[in-house]
């Protein structure tokens, strides 16, 4: 596709489901290490786990979601990127 005001370019919808993807994570990854001090000491290490933990699973669960999406530009299914473009913009 090419991004006219016609026709959604996937690659943004891939962008803005990451996008989307990267504030869910930085969020919940805050929120997770202030349970974690408040118990007691955090190291830089664990920190550095749980930060990598949390980027290997939003990486995994949106892979099959932006695979999906270049497949229906492939496909010229307009609709299902329009829907992701309204979904995570």
């Amino acid at each position: 596709m090419t991004g006219t005001d016609e026709t959604p370019d996937v690659e943004q919808a891939v962008e803005r489901l990451s996008d989307r993807g990267a504030t869910v994570r930085s969020a919940q990854v805050e929120r997770a290490i202030e349970t974690l001090r408040a118990d007691g000491d955090l190291t830089d290490a664990q920190r550095e786990a749980v930060e990598r933990l949390s980027e290997r699973l939003v990486e995994r669960l949106l892979a099959v979601p932006r695979e999906s999406l270049r497949a229906a530009d492939r496909a010229d299914d307009v609709e299902t990127v329009e829907t992701a473009m309204e979904l995570f913009g």
